[in-house]
């Protein structure tokens, strides 16, 4: 079996495809331009469809530092996500930073360094998302009061809005690698229930709800691009 030692002290951004092969194909290209000169950030594509668009546009990337896993069938984002960390991350290739992101999400690189620094500066926070903008996809919920303020240990002031007795939405998000491995038992979504669909962020938010500051990012923008299937006018506005 592959050790994959080279996530040790890494970023680590994970990303389950299923479908919509047009945004996916926006999404990474996205986020494979954003990293391509970061020679310590690594991107594992775990491709839940045999859809034959969505192979060609992972084959297509050209990126580095790029590991593709192509499943048979549908297992869902928590069950692929979960069985290649039970495979590939040990106590001895923890990465330093670890990013859930689905392919359906699109946001600048320096919102990307600001979530990455963030992770890395905050012990006490545990899921960590972008803001998001305020389009018909936007999964923000309950954010009722004003942003706390975080001290990183560089001294930093850091800023989060919090959700008010609900998860962090997760399109994207930044956890501290170790947390993954200690707290959640090696496993990104720690689901008490098998389940395909449902419940992915929540199981994470269960876990780290009453140990760690959870929210949102101030400072940083992520656009989301479909809800409910239904894709968001701007994302035919921008291929324009």
């Amino acid at each position: 079996m592959k050790t994959f030692s080279q996530f040790k002290d890494a970023t680590l951004i994970v990303i389950v495809t299923y479908r919509f092969s047009e945004i996916i194909a926006y999404s990474l290209q996205n986020i494979a331009k954003i990293t391509q000169d970061q020679d310590n950030t690594w991107i594992v594509i775990i491709n839940n469809a045999q859809d034959p668009d969505i192979i060609e546009v992972i084959n297509t990337l050209n990126h580095p530092r790029i590991i593709t896993f192509h499943l048979p069938f549908n297992f869902g984002k928590a069950l692929a996500a979960n069985f290649f960390f039970k495979q590939y991350i040990t106590k001895e290739n923890i990465p330093k930073t670890i990013i859930s992101l689905d392919p359906d999400t699109i946001f600048s690189a320096e919102s990307f360094t600001k979530l990455v620094d963030a992770s890395q500066q905050l012990p006490q926070c545990g899921m960590i998302g972008m803001r998001f903008k305020d389009n018909k996809a936007n999964p923000e919920r309950n954010l009722f009061f004003k942003p706390k303020k975080c001290l990183g240990i560089n001294k930093k002031e850091y800023h989060l809005s919090s959700p008010f007795m609900c998860t962090v939405a997760g399109p994207i998000l930044a956890i501290e690698g170790k947390k993954i491995v200690e707290d959640c038992k090696n496993q990104l979504f720690p689901k008490k229930y098998i389940q395909v669909y449902g419940g992915d962020d929540s199981a994470l938010y269960d876990v780290f709800r009453w140990k760690y500051i959870n929210g949102y990012l101030e400072g940083t923008e992520a656009t989301h691009l479909i809800s409910a299937g239904q894709i968001v006018d701007e994302f035919f506005e921008r291929k324009q």
